[in-house]
């Protein structure tokens, strides 16, 4: 695709109208730079951004933030949204690791206080939790206890004294999405939910410690308690195999029953139903108990965050770590939005995308009512952070929406025949880097604009910065 295919909207918004395929239901809308938009149509991700943009029942446009690369079907980093509720639901559209996401966790703790013990807290963290693909957590679960997790989310862990009360409040939807139902998860899902509560899980997940660098708003720090020079830890992980196989199961129910309602999908990935069949209802069922679990998940892994702090640091050090919040990534989710100029329901398909509600929108956490949404965007592996925080325009553009990382240039399978290595010491630049099994990583990193992309989403008005993050210590799954 060539820049001369495009309409530019604005200076950091392009389009690839509607009639620039036969098929495609809605326009097509980039948010990039002028520095990222020529990079970002040499990606496989747009071809798969215009199939996306064929699905049956799409209204307003698709967006493709400027982190995006391809996935499984949908790319990563798009927002579809669909009329509600004689539009259609795609499960590849959200992604396979259902609520994958982010907590930052903030501190008073200076920087100076853990001097000479970056080392050591890689080499703690890589030992107190499992980590990799196939990782068993320390938590024995049954068939019914997992179904309370995918019931209560971080409540579940607030129950079992892995959580306090702020955690939960300083969470999306306070860690818990209502009208999950586990009954509508496969044996399978269930049994692997069984074994992975509390497991980091591999690929791109991480927990990093990260110093304060340089705050922007400094009233909105405030707020988070973000303060410069001092430290925070990032989380960022999902639903692991429970929501892996949740997506599975439902891709496949939905190819074999999308021709009983004359639904062609545009990619066997991408295969959908009536957001009002009966086969969308126990989706999202299943889908929402699998974002549950991802939210006790990642409580329970800031959980044992503290407890690393506690063992290295001086006693009660775990306790200084305070949720900034928690933001998930790969969700569907029933919202008001104003779409061709007029306010309508809609269910907004957010894949490798963060929920980004302007100041005062319903929904936003107590603390935040008034500041907007958190929007946290993740650099590579031992790279640059941001913590941003949404804007009104948001929700005219990108239908509340915000990128939801520093963006791989392109997919893992991709990376491994053509990305430049960059290697991984463990001592790189002076941070101290561990993957799951406690050496240096042996792979690849990817280079990536992650000033770019936040340039975009600052530039664009999405969200706005508040603070930078360093990278101190990392454990990679």
């Amino acid at each position: 695709m060539e820049r001369t295919d495009l309409t530019r909207i604005d200076e950091f918004t392009w389009e690839i109208p509607q009639s620039f395929q036969e098929a495609m239901r809605v326009p097509v809308r980039i948010l990039a730079s002028e520095n990222l938009i020529d990079e970002i149509l040499e990606r496989k991700a747009i071809e798969q951004a215009i199939r996306t943009s064929m699905l049956s029942g799409l209204v307003g446009h698709l967006v493709v933030m400027p982190d995006v690369y391809s996935g499984q079907g949908a790319p990563v980093g798009i927002v579809a949204v669909s009329k509600w509720p004689v539009g259609t639901i795609a499960p590849g559209a959200i992604g396979h690791d259902i609520n994958a996401g982010v907590r930052l966790l903030g501190s008073d703790i200076k920087v100076e206080e853990a001097e000479g013990n970056f080392d050591a807290l890689a080499d703690a963290l890589t030992n107190h939790i499992p980590s990799g693909t196939d990782a068993e957590g320390s938590i024995s679960l049954n068939k019914s206890e997992v179904d309370h997790v995918a019931q209560s989310g971080a409540q579940w862990a607030l129950r079992k004294d892995m959580a306090q009360q702020d955690d939960l409040v300083r969470a999306e939807e306070g860690g818990r999405l209502n009208e999950a139902d586990p009954k509508k998860v496969s044996e399978a899902a269930r049994s692997l939910g069984a074994q992975q509560l509390g497991t980091l899980g591999g690929g791109e997940h991480f927990i990093e410690i990260h110093s304060v660098e340089e705050v922007f708003n400094r009233a909105a720090a405030v707020t988070m308690g973000l303060k410069e020079g001092t430290l925070v830890a990032q989380v960022h992980c999902g639903s692991r195999g429970y929501g892996r196989q949740v997506c599975a199961d439902y891709i496949e129910r939905f190819q074999e029953v999308a021709p009983s309602y004359d639904i062609d999908p545009p990619d066997p990935s991408l295969a959908s139903v009536p957001l009002d069949s009966s086969e969308a209802e126990d989706y999202m069922g299943a889908m929402r108990a699998a974002a549950n679990y991802a939210y006790a998940n990642r409580q329970v892994l800031a959980h044992r965050v503290r407890e690393v702090f506690d063992g290295l640091l001086e006693e009660g050090a775990g306790q200084r770590l305070k949720t900034v919040y928690d933001v998930a990534h790969n969700l569907g989710q029933v919202e008001m939005h104003q779409v061709d100029g007029k306010h309508m329901r809609c269910y907004v398909h957010r894949k490798g995308a963060a929920r980004a509600f302007g100041p005062g929108t319903p929904g936003i956490s107590l603390p935040y009512r008034a500041l907007g949404q958190p929007v946290l965007v993740p650099g590579s592996m031992g790279e640059t952070s941001w913590v941003m925080l949404a804007t009104r325009d948001a929700m005219q553009k990108s239908f509340g929406s915000a990128c939801h990382g520093a963006g791989r240039t392109m997919s893992r399978h991709e990376a491994n025949h053509q990305a430049e290595p960059v290697p991984l010491d463990g001592e790189g630049d002076g941070v101290a880097v561990r993957s799951a099994d406690g050496s240096a990583p042996a792979g690849v990193q990817l280079k990536e604009n992650i000033g770019g992309v936040v340039e975009t989403v600052a530039g664009s008005r999405l969200a706005g910065k508040v603070a930078r993050l360093e990278p101190l210590a990392v454990m990679h799954g």
